[in-house]
């Protein structure tokens, strides 16, 4: 029954629970200290009335009596009694009466308060009505009991309103979602709650969340539009060449020359996808650990001491001790990336690879890609100017660039007078 319930209707009643146990602890104890205090009141006056009446009472021979002065106040009663219960003498207000026990202390009987005392072989009784005292505790207890009913009610008002009060950011977030969720409208906002209280943070927190999902959104979409064109141009040139090979009987020279032509724009597809799927993969969380930077140097390098010798240059690694937080493959794949820009845009005999602590760096001679165009070859399927001729998809430095960025690392360009290096800086202690 309960989990059906509205979180406003929850806090309230917990809110009203907590209320109505404090209030009544707070009237109960009211009360009993109320009675005990009248009491012990009570119980003081027929002390001193005691005192009083004892040094009042008058022996002769076998009888005794009280002293004519002794008029007690009010509603005080005093009598004397034999130790068989027998009524000797009395003053004040009361009935004559005979009592079959008599105990020394304090009593309450149905009507009177009663102190008794032994003086001797007789005994002293002091009495007052507690009728006045019943009236008034009951009076206190009634009084107790309506006014903790109407703070309650007043705390159920109060408990609701605040929860609705503090409730009302969490509406707006769950309002916002669905509305995005209806509509696919990125562009909403949670209203920010003012302050910074919790509720004030989590408007804030939401709205940060939804900016950087609004952003992830719109890359993505361009992302897909970029890939949708780039893949678009290699299968409208295929099939060109498929539709040309099937417009008349060839021999069979001819076809294994169209599908060996063929057969090179299937590889470039292939490459084009892998870069994308590595590009799309490297958004994915991967745990970081302590990398050997050098190890990772002297792989990788192995990998491309075939493919340099081809183009007359060389491998050098400059290598000390060094590590870094990432991932391995991730980190291979980035080495990969530079090295392969290193052999296809750079000039000279020799590609430098140099791994000192926290650091990675390729170095190639040759001027390097403009400056001015860096920012934007940091972007998928962006490429230099004057490297049409060059075989790419524009992917290898936009990897390189987003897990950089995962690991915290600076991607560094640096153009000098005898080549350009590209530096992987890792500020994050592996």
């Amino acid at each position: 029954m309960i989990q059906h319930l509205s979180l406003r209707v929850k806090l309230t009643l917990g809110y009203v629970l907590v209320f109505t146990v404090t209030v009544l602890l707070g009237g109960g104890g009211v009360y009993y200290a109320a009675r005990s205090a009248l009491t012990e009141s009570l119980d003081t006056t027929l002390r001193e009335t005691a005192s009083v009446a004892r040094a009042s009472i008058v022996l002769a021979g076998a009888t005794a009596s009280f002293a004519p002065q002794l008029r007690p106040a009010g509603d005080l009663h005093i009598e004397l009694y034999r130790p068989d219960g027998t009524l000797l003498a009395q003053v004040g207000d009361g009935d004559e009466r005979s009592v079959s026990e008599l105990r020394p202390g304090l009593s309450t009987t149905a009507e009177r308060r009663v102190l008794t005392q032994q003086i001797g072989g007789l005994y002293l009784r002091v009495s007052r009505p507690s009728e006045t005292l019943s009236e008034f505790l009951d009076t206190l207890a009634r009084l107790l009991l309506l006014g903790s009913g109407g703070m309650i009610l007043a705390a159920c008002a109060a408990g609701y309103w605040l929860a609705n009060r503090a409730l009302r950011p969490v509406d707006a977030v769950a309002r916002t979602a669905e509305l995005i969720a209806a509509q696919g409208d990125y562009a909403q906002r949670v209203p920010s709650a003012p302050g910074g209280d919790e509720m004030a943070r989590l408007t804030r927190t939401v709205n940060t969340m939804l900016d950087q999902l609004a952003g992830t959104i719109d890359r993505e979409k361009q992302f897909a539009r970029t890939a949708a064109h780039e893949l678009r141009t290699p299968l409208t040139a295929l099939r060109g060449r498929l539709d040309l090979t099937l417009e008349r009987p060839r021999d069979a020279a001819e076809y294994e020359k169209a599908l060996r032509g063929m057969r090179g724009r299937v590889e470039a597809l292939g490459r084009l996808t892998e870069g994308l799927l590595a590009l799309a993969r490297s958004d994915a969380s991967a745990p970081l650990q302590p990398v050997d930077l050098a190890a990772i140097a002297i792989q990788v390098s192995e990998q491309y001491e075939e493919a340099a010798a081809e183009r007359g240059q060389v491998l050098r690694l400059d290598l000390e001790e060094g590590w870094a937080l990432a991932d391995p493959s991730g980190l291979e794949r980035v080495l990969s990336n530079l090295l392969e820009n290193a052999l296809k845009y750079g000039a000279g005999p020799e590609i430098r690879v140099k791994v000192r602590p926290q650091i990675l760096s390729v170095w190639s001679a040759g001027p390097g890609p403009d400056p001015a165009q860096w920012p934007r070859l940091l972007q998928p399927f962006e490429r230099g100017a004057g490297v049409q001729g060059v075989s790419g998809s524009g992917l290898g430095l936009a990897l390189v660039a987003t897990l950089a960025a995962r690991w915290e690392a600076r991607l560094e360009p640096e153009w000098s007078g005898d080549g350009f290096r590209v530096t992987l800086r890792f500020l994050g202690a592996p």
